[in-house]
């Protein structure tokens, strides 16, 4: 007799791989159909600030955590890192406990509504949702944007980057040259 694995058993595995979701989240990723990534080889991260919500000795291992959550699944796609002046992408993390930023004031253009949700949305779900933005860094155009929702009770470091893994997987990979 085979044994049957637990309902139980499953759930549990689920709750620990989404650390702390209720349940695992969808992701929503688009892409500009005009933007040339196959041409892109480097990224860089613009910094991620931490909601001044989230007591101050949490805030480190947080932003940490993002930030290797998109410099990894970043590497996986064969991406390289590099400094934000060389970068040919420049990618901005942010919702759910990082603060907002003005990409604008960088010289980007932000285009939500692009990629289906429009700006409005995007500062109201702010709270539960975690958003992961690219921008060709040479025209300074959003290229490609990605989120989930998640029902997370308390933001922990792994489950902020693994959330940021997720949504980045879904960016495309590097061409092979």
């Amino acid at each position: 007799m085979i044994p049957k694995f637990p309902a139980f058993a499953i759930s549990t595995t689920l709750f620990l791989t989404f650390a702390g979701c209720a349940t695992a989240p969808v992701i929503h990723s688009s892409g500009d159909n005009s933007a040339k990534f196959s041409s892109a080889q480097t990224f860089a991260l613009l910094p991620v600030s931490i909601d001044p919500s989230v007591p101050p000795a949490e805030a480190p291992a947080l932003t940490e955590a993002a930030q290797d959550g998109a410099r990894d699944a970043l590497r996986t796609l064969a991406y390289s890192e590099t400094s934000l002046t060389n970068a040919d992408l420049v990618f901005y993390l942010h919702g759910k406990i990082m603060a907002p930023a003005a990409v604008a004031d960088w010289g980007y253009l932000p285009n939500p509504s692009k990629f289906g949700i429009g700006s409005a949305e995007v500062a109201a779900s702010a709270g539960r949702r975690v958003f992961v933005e690219a921008y060709d860094n040479h025209s300074k155009r959003q290229v490609w944007m990605g989120w989930l929702e998640c029902t997370c009770r308390k933001v922990k470091p792994e489950g902020i980057q693994n959330e940021i893994q997720q949504i980045v997987a879904t960016f495309p990979p590097r061409a092979k040259s």
